[in-house]
């Protein structure tokens, strides 16, 4: 295995703190043990001519590789349950009112491998037919690593991801379930749209959302970063919108302007 030298080290981390908003500091045997492999793919035997190739690289495709590989993309269908349930019976029917029929812009940012954004679809289904209501949602799935952003557009998982989904779900979004695998139903792959984009940079004012999910991303970011993506999360929700994050990433009241609403969800005044 490479070791990481300390100069090495602490470029990494500012690297990423400065570029991403990840905190690193105490992760150096992590970095050791899941950048080792990569670095001899390319034929490396530093960690600071692997930082060289990243700075050199403008597609940005290595800095995505690098993330990817620090950061742990475990996710799976329905996760965080109350959340896809407070959807169908509060914030959808708050959003839209008594209308049958509305369109609705959604953000699932850091969404990883596709489960959320999918799930989410999911849910935006069951409460259409539900209630008898025409809604368009324009589903926006974004996240630092096009190697991630590859697997969720191709929506093939294993089937072990689905025990928490409801059995009608299943029947009805998720194919063949009968083997190791499973792929999403294409209509439903149709209504999102992924993007790579790092969260540390504004989404800009073209784009604003009625609902953001930012779940379970800011347990990576120190103090700094975190009240940055706060902030760049507040700016792209319209007035009344719903930010979800991670029940483990609570917001306290000097860090946002949002109002809470419920369990890990937060609601843009709407005036």
């Amino acid at each position: 295995m490479i070791r990481l030298k300390d100069k090495e080290f602490s470029d990494i981390v500012q690297y990423m703190r400065d570029e991403y908003g990840i905190n690193l500091e105490k992760k150096k045997v992590l970095i050791e043990c899941r950048m080792s492999k990569i670095l001899e793919r390319y034929g490396l035997d530093s960690f600071a001519g692997y930082l060289d190739m990243v700075h050199q690289d403008r597609s940005g495709e290595m800095a995505g590789e690098m993330v990817n590989h620090l950061t742990t993309n475990y996710t799976y269908f329905y996760r965080e349950a109350d959340h896809f349930e407070r959807l169908q019976d509060a914030i959808l029917p708050e959003l839209l009112g008594h209308s049958v029929s509305g369109t609705l812009d959604i953000w699932c940012a850091g969404c990883s491998t596709g489960e959320e954004c999918y799930t989410l679809g999911m849910t935006l289904e069951e409460y259409k037919r539900i209630r008898n209501v025409t809604l368009r949602a324009r589903i926006l799935a974004t996240d630092i690593s096009g190697k991630v952003l590859d697997k969720a557009r191709d929506g093939e998982y294993p089937v072990k991801e689905l025990e928490g989904l409801p059995p009608e779900w299943r029947r009805k979004y998720c194919g063949d379930t009968s083997g190791r695998t499973f792929r999403v139903d294409e209509e439903l792959k149709s209504c999102v749209r992924f993007q790579r984009r790092n969260l540390m940079e504004p989404m800009p004012a073209s784009e604003r959302f009625d609902i953001i999910l930012c779940r379970n991303v800011m347990i990576y970011f120190d103090r700094i970063s975190r009240n940055r993506l706060i902030k760049n999360l507040e700016d792209a929700l319209k007035k009344g919108g719903y930010l979800l994050i991670g029940h483990a990433e609570l917001l306290t009241i000097k860090e946002t302007n949002l109002e809470p609403v419920y369990p890990a969800v937060y609601r843009k005044k709407k005036e």
